[in-house]
């Protein structure tokens, strides 16, 4: 549970951790409820940073620093607002509130029949004399946030049954459901595990239109008056910065949401981006020349030129529409080192990011033409006259656009307009869908950089390896050439030798044997003598390509 302590400073410490670290940080440092910590940092009269004035730090741009006024050392308590606090301001502003008919609710809450309070049309349950508006706008400054306990990687939210049934019965649970930072599911699981009545279907609808409503009282009953809950927004980094943009760090992540939330629309004479400017110019170039080939040309297929971006997509009176959403987001992204190319894609990160805008058309029934008429006409003269008539090809439907257009970021993140909104709406997620695209890119990029350099790795080594093969093959067949060429050398030598044992020694035997020693010194490759007539040897070539031949000469 929270401790019910103080925090004792002077305003001027106070107000120099706020311009330091934010409200939001002082909070969590000192583990207060945010909207408490507000509420007395108004008491007090210390100046808080304005919208926007992080978002300009962030970027080097200059900021104002509201003057600290009236008495710095003047002693301050920060406190924290104990359970008992909060059920005192409820029984308070019910007690304070409740007229003859809550004295009857609370004698109808001591018996077991349950009775209902019917109140007069366009009252509020615990403010008769006021309307819905004054009343939301007093519970929020009088009720504090739920306690809460925190435990490691974990906090729970304490619920009071007393407490969580008034609760019930001044806001509309959704409301409810964002104080206690979890889902309308879960605050009405909780009131039916408290055995709390909550509003029938319809309650809040009849209370803003004026008709008569009815109070269910709490029960009595048995079941324990408090329990414990998961609180879902204990976390100062929502489920957006964690999940959506986890791949960026954490200033990072910080800055692009930051300017996300705050994109808006260019005054439409503000000047365009230069580069959409050109875009512009190319577009009206382009629809020039083709009107002039038009013209010239009566095969449409000889204008080989290719349309530019956004030509052939949506109409032109929605092009400007297109090129102002283009201009916000570019102008927003630019401080990123974001940039845009000629033909309109986002570089984000290094990435290309491409946007394909489309604009929706409507089926409309086609209504003929005065020579489409001329022709069926003709037809129908034809086909009485022959019976090879051929009918006229008249399309049944023409397809009208619409004005409502579609933005697919990288051929996967589609925004549409629709009913609930239109895509000037959504400008910052479009901005963080191209963050996400950028990445997806950017992991592809990396994966097709990795597969081409295993790819050249393997090509490499197999052609390493062909080359060894290669060479091993040619070491292999040398060494054959080679020992061919020594056992016709040895054979040379044998034979010489058994001339010798012959005995008949004569010079001219004699001058044979010294001219076959030399031949076969010739064939020998460990001796490699050179001859008269055929010089060195080649004794790494194959046999055909040593063999001797006469010359015709």
């Amino acid at each position: 549970m929270l401790e019910n302590s103080s925090i004792e400073m002077t305003r001027k410490q106070l107000y120099d951790e706020i311009w330091e670290i934010s409200v939001a940080g002082v909070a969590k440092k000192y583990n207060l409820p945010y909207t408490h910590l507000i509420k007395q940092i108004k008491d007090v009269d210390i100046p808080i940073p304005p919208s926007g004035y992080w978002t300009k730090l962030n970027f080097n741009k200059p900021v104002t620093k509201i003057a600290l006024s009236g008495p710095v050392d003047e002693i301050v308590l920060v406190s924290r607002t104990p359970l008992s606090n909060r059920k005192k301001k409820l029984h308070s502003l019910t007690n304070g509130s409740f007229s003859n008919a809550e004295t009857e609710v609370s004698n109808a809450e001591a018996s077991p029949a349950l009775t209902t309070t019917t109140l007069p049309a366009g009252e509020h349950p615990l403010f008769p004399s006021t309307t819905m508006k004054e009343n939301a706008s007093e519970v929020a400054h009088t009720i504090d946030l739920p306690e809460t306990c925190v435990l490691p990687e974990q906090a729970y939210t304490i619920y009071d049954r007393e407490i969580l049934y008034n609760e019930i019965w001044l806001s509309p649970l959704d409301e409810i459901a964002k104080r206690y930072a979890v889902s309308d599911v879960a605050i009405r699981k909780m009131c039916f595990s408290l055995d709390i009545p909550t509003p029938p279907a319809g309650y809040w609808a009849k209370l803003r239109a004026g008709k008569p409503v009815t109070r269910t009282p709490l029960p009595v009953t048995n079941k324990p008056t408090q329990k414990s809950g998961i609180r879902a927004g204990t976390n100062s980094t929502s489920p957006l910065e964690k999940e959506i943009l986890s791949f960026l760090c954490a200033e990072d992540r910080s800055v692009v949401l930051s300017i996300a939330t705050q994109i808006r629309l260019p005054d439409e004479n503000a000047k365009m981006h230069p580069t959409i400017v050109a875009h512009r110019k190319a577009i009206i170039e382009w629809k020039k020349k083709q009107r002039e080939q038009e013209i010239r040309v009566y095969n449409r297929r000889a204008i080989d030129a290719p349309p530019p971006f956004l030509v052939d997509t949506v109409s032109e009176e929605v092009l400007p529409r297109v090129f102002h959403i283009f201009d916000a987001l570019i102008k927003a992204m630019e401080p990123l080192d974001c940039s845009l190319t000629s033909d309109l894609k986002f570089v984000v990160n290094g990435e290309p990011v491409a946007v394909s805008v489309t604009e929706v058309k409507d089926e409309i029934k086609h209504i003929p033409t005065k020579e489409e008429n001329l022709e069926m006409l003709k037809y129908e003269e034809d086909k009485r006259r022959y019976s090879w008539a051929s009918k006229p090809k008249i399309r049944k439907y023409d397809y009208v656009y619409n004005g409502r257009i579609t933005f697919t970021v990288n051929s996967s993140k589609i925004f549409r307009d629709c009913k609930s909104y239109v895509i000037e709406d959504r400008l910052g997620d479009l901005m963080i869908s191209f963050y996400q695209a950028s990445d997806i890119l950017r992991q592809e990029r990396e994966d097709r950089e990795e597969a081409e350099r295993r790819r050249k790795e393997e090509e490499h080594r197999k052609e390493e390896r062909r080359q060894r093969v290669n060479e091993e093959v040619d070491q292999t067949l040398i060494l054959g050439n080679l020992s061919e060429d020594y056992d016709i050398a040895c054979k040379i030598r044998r034979y010489i030798a058994a001339v010798k044992r012959s005995g008949n020694l004569d010079p001219k035997t004699l001058g044979w044997i010294e001219w076959a020693n030399a031949k076969a010194d010739w064939y020998d490759p460990t001796i490699a003598r050179e001859d008269e007539f055929f010089g060195k040897r080649d004794h790494r070539m194959s046999t055909d390509q040593k063999k001797l031949e006469r010359k015709w000469w």
